[in-house]
């Protein structure tokens, strides 16, 4: 046999050992802060859109009533996030026809990756609408 052949039966199962290694150090939390990073996206594309559909339902009643909390609270729960986790505010509660609304969503998401940590992600939507009720 040549030496060449000698040393490379010697490195024979380096390879596997080193995939043992880096898959559940390396790839794995990788992995996971995808599922974590979509899963915030997710979260955020919900609080939007239960602000957007608050400030309409604002827009309609000129103001906060139960009907747009009740309306954001529909939107948070069809994305599958609990209602009681957000905070919303809406001002004016009483609107004039032409004023401004603003509709706040905000939530507190949870981030946990393996290996690097854990942190709250503050999330917050915000849209404006004019009110559409002449007191």
């Amino acid at each position: 046999m040549t030496p060449h052949r000698d040393r490379r039966r010697g490195e024979r199962g380096v390879a596997t050992v080193e995939a043992v290694l880096v898959v559940p150090l390396v790839l794995v939390p990788v992995l996971l802060a995808v599922v974590v990073f979509g899963r915030l996206a997710h979260t955020r594309l919900v609080v939007d859109a239960a602000a957007a559909a608050g400030a309409r339902q604002a827009a309609v009643v000129g103001g906060d009533a139960s009907s747009v909390r009740s309306r954001i609270a529909t939107e948070l729960r069809d994305g599958g996030i609990a209602p009681d986790r957000a905070v919303v505010s809406v001002s004016p509660t009483a609107a004039d026809w032409g004023e401004p609304i603003v509709v706040r969503v905000s939530i507190d998401e949870r981030a946990a990756i393996p290996f690097l940590g854990s942190w709250a992600v503050p999330l917050e939507a915000s849209f404006v609408t004019r009110s559409e009720v002449t007191r």
